[in-house]
Order: C-alpha cells, then structure tokens, then sequence
C-alpha cells in the first residue's frame, strides 16, 4: 500500500487500528459469544443487522418489515 498516496490525496485515517476496532465492536462481540455457531448466510444477515443498528439507521429497518407487513395485509 503506498500511504504517502492516500496521505496526499487526504484519505484520512490510513492505518488499520481503527479498522480492527470496528470489526471488534461490530463483529466480535456478537459472533464469538459462547456457544455461538453461524452459517454464512446466518453470519451476513446478523452482521448486516449490526452494522444497521450501530450506524443509527435501525428506524429504516422498522419502517421496511411495517411497510412490508401492511402490504401482505
């Protein structure tokens, strides 16, 4: 990776601490309870959840299965 590039061109944070603490809070902390088995397609709808949640658009999701849930009605 050529950091001097992505510094030049004002990338922002460019190391990967930051990167490594956001999939600790996002991924392990859900993933590796105890006990805890996850198929591929399991682990990507739990995760797509979690990230929807942490980034605050949870709301989003509610209005999705209620818009959804009137039209089956």
């Amino acid at each position: 990776m050529d950091y001097q590039q992505y510094q030049n061109t004002g990338a922002g944070i460019i190391g990967s601490g930051a990167i490594e603490a956001a999939n600790r809070e996002v991924v392990q902390k859900r993933m590796k309870l105890s006990g805890q088995r996850w198929s591929k397609i399991g682990a990507q709808n739990m995760l797509t959840l979690r990230t929807t949640k942490l980034s605050d658009k949870w709301n989003r999701v509610v209005n999705l299965i209620c818009t959804d849930k009137n039209k089956a009605a």
